[in-house]
């Protein structure tokens, strides 16, 4: 997938992820961070790779857990915002890499012992997201995790997006799936599940009509916010 200058271009960066009380309250971001650890489970020795690093906020978060950080984003616009942000916060444990998610060849074989995908796979086609698959495990050490977080195409929320009925999808969210594609994407690519979870939504009200649904047989799909996974590179 070639990567699109027009829909990226700096004043997406600069105004991403706006607070706001219902849209984007303060607890989805308390809440994604949460989830964010949970997927990657960053330990105090690893070298983490964060791929579509973006503005640096996931690689910040994951940098206090981490001996080192890589973020990893085709945009140079972004990662001049990241590394302003690095230098005003005082991190020396991240640094930065222009390199698109299917091409990760500025990175060393077995050189990592995480990845993580966080609100990215959206982004990207079916064969963008196999080839980034492969190079994740090239890049994983033997037994490296994956972390990914993304929005669950089974939520009715995305349900509506697709359908255009009431809301519409970002222009950027160009391939929003089920959780069972990816589960056939990681096997396809030599990764071995081992957490498959979901999160409810974090807007007022919502989140208790969720908390009591997600978890359902046949209903509960409907009412699953955000897929969580974490996958190891297979032996």
């Amino acid at each position: 997938m070639t990567f699109e200058r027009d829909l990226y271009d700096e004043a997406y960066y600069r105004e991403l992820h706006p607070h706001h009380w219902f849209k984007n309250p303060e607890r989805k971001y308390a809440e994604r961070d949460r989830d964010v650890l949970r997927v990657v489970a960053p330990g105090p020795d690893d070298v983490v790779v964060e791929l579509g690093s973006a503005r640096g906020d996931v690689s910040f978060l994951l940098a206090a857990h981490a001996r080192e950080v890589i973020g990893v984003d085709a945009a140079p616009e972004a990662l001049t915002m990241a590394e302003r942000e690095r230098v005003r916060r005082g991190v020396s444990n991240v640094r930065w890499v222009e390199a698109d998610v299917a091409d990760l060849s500025p990175l060393a074989d077995a050189s990592a012992d995480a990845v993580a995908a966080i609100d990215l796979v959206e982004h990207v086609d079916d064969p963008t997201l196999a080839a980034m698959l492969r190079e994740c495990r090239r890049v994983l050490k033997p037994g490296g995790r994956l972390g990914l977080y993304t929005p669950d195409r089974a939520h009715y929320v995305e349900r509506m997006k697709a359908h255009d009925l009431v809301l519409k999808q970002f222009p950027q969210h160009i391939a929003v799936r089920r959780a069972s594609a990816y589960r056939r994407f990681l096997a396809e690519a030599g990764f071995d599940v081992e957490l498959d979870t979901w999160s409810v939504s974090p807007f007022p009200g919502v989140r208790w009509v969720e908390r009591a649904l997600a978890p359902l047989p046949l209903v509960g799909p409907t009412f699953r916010y955000r897929i969580l996974l974490r996958a190891r590179r297979a032996a």
